[in-house]
């Protein structure tokens, strides 16, 4: 797997009703990958997939560029939910709170990896307080409005 179907997967995965909006913008770099949206809040999720070493104490480069970090940082500190999501063939370790500063070993991303299910349910928590049921599978869809000319 790699980086694009490491995120594809994710969004499959993802209930309807997440308006997810994949972030490519050749202007600006280190913008995150993605953007998750709902009524109890927006979450900014760049993502990386890394192949595991054999050996368990050999530290794992994240790969994120200066310029992702400072963006991640930068909001942040602005208050925003901003997450790192590490994918790997044992799952995916979140991170969030700066933690995109730390190193981790194999044995540690190993640890503390989550199904990407229970990802996909962090997301939901993080944009709609986690309740799959708030709204119907098929989406939200406005009410129909009509204007009168005056």
């Amino acid at each position: 797997m790699n980086e694009h179907s490491f995120v594809k997967s994710i969004h499959r995965s993802l209930p309807p009703h997440i308006y997810r909006w994949k972030i490519h913008d050749t202007y600006t770099a280190g913008v995150p990958d993605a953007m998750y949206a709902g009524p109890s809040g927006i979450l900014f999720v760049e993502y990386k997939w890394v192949n595991l070493p054999k050996r368990h104490t050999t530290n794992i480069k994240l790969g994120l560029s200066a310029l992702q970090i400072n963006w991640l940082n930068r909001f942040y500190l602005y208050g925003h939910s901003v997450m790192v999501a590490i994918g790997s063939d044992h799952g995916v370790l979140a991170l969030s709170d700066k933690c995109w500063l730390k190193s981790f070993n194999n044995s540690q991303l190993k640890e503390l990896s989550v199904t990407k299910d229970a990802f996909t349910a962090l997301i939901l928590e993080s944009t709609h307080g986690g309740d799959k049921n708030d709204y119907p599978s098929d989406g939200l869809r406005p009410e129909p409005r009509s204007f009168t000319g005056q």
